[in-house]
């Protein structure tokens, strides 16, 4: 990599050389870890090996169907920009973005070039059996009123880009400080009106998530945690709402023959056995 001197309140220009040599991951987008600045940094290209016409039909999917913003390149760079924005002023850890500096040889509408964070995902760490039950219920114990906190505003804001359209525990890092850093943010949900109605869907995700990374003989008690400490039960029980109960009756119909004819609908942690499992746990206390 080379830099280029830059006059003063110039943007800092990089070149690469050979970015391939950088790669970090290949998901859709690239994103190479890179030197910068006596450390690194990760630069994600939007554009990834999918096809035009692949972007313009999951966009149309995307828009017309689910609800969300458009899977074009540009439009997710956009989209997770915008939200890192509204994150962080919102309080809550995100990646941090270097604004002041140019890649040579790149569309600058197709790149963003973040911090890089060396730190383990939440989902990595309460997936080792080795380390003691009570120490990974701790961690999700931690995360519990930070995960509520923006369903919180997301809710009371009427704000649907607080919500997480790829709920996962893989999109969670543990800082050094006990703190959590969040990411994946290049789509989302746009209508404000339905806004309980995608916590609830994610609220599901994360669950999902945990009870496949956990395994079926500890998930019993982490649902209990998330019973006792996520401060929000009608937040908790929306979610069997959501799932069986959806008021829009195509919706409603659309999740009963989902449930029927769906072999994965019937696996132990699909969403519709998470929010019986959920509404259980709830009934219990």
């Amino acid at each position: 990599m080379t830099t280029a001197t830059a006059p003063a309140g110039a943007k800092e220009r990089l070149r690469f050389d050979n970015l391939e040599q950088h790669l970090l991951l290949k998901n859709g987008n690239y994103l190479y870890k890179v030197p910068f600045r006596g450390g690194f940094a990760v630069l994600k290209v939007y554009q990834g090996s999918r096809t035009w016409f692949d972007y313009a039909l999951k966009t149309c999917g995307n828009v017309l169907v689910c609800n969300q913003t458009s899977f074009m390149p540009r439009a997710r760079r956009r989209t997770e920009l915008d939200c890192l924005k509204l994150w962080r002023e919102a309080g809550f850890r995100v990646f941090g973005l270097y604004e002041d500096v140019e890649v040579e040889g790149i569309d600058p509408t197709l790149w963003a070039l973040y911090e890089y964070v060396p730190r383990p995902k939440l989902v990595d760490l309460l997936g080792k059996g080795e380390i003691p039950l009570a120490e990974r219920l701790a961690l999700w114990r931690n995360f519990l009123p930070i995960w509520h906190r923006r369903h919180a505003l997301a809710v009371s804001r009427a704000e649907p880009r607080l919500v997480h359209e790829n709920g996962d525990l893989k999109h969670i890092m543990v800082l050094e400080d006990g703190g959590y850093l969040q990411f994946d943010f290049e789509m989302v949900f746009r209508s404000k009106s339905r806004v309980k109605e995608f916590v609830a869907r994610e609220i599901l995700s994360f669950l999902k998530s945990l009870g496949k990374t956990v395994g079926e003989h500890d998930f019993p008690a982490f649902m209990e945690e998330t019973v006792r400490h996520y401060p929000d039960h009608d937040l908790l029980r929306y979610t069997h709402a959501f799932a069986f109960a959806n008021p829009n009756p195509i919706l409603r119909l659309a999740r009963a023959i989902d449930r029927r004819i769906k072999p994965r609908a019937q696996k132990p942690f699909s969403k519709y056995n998470v929010a019986r499992r959920l509404e259980h746990a709830l009934d219990g206390r």
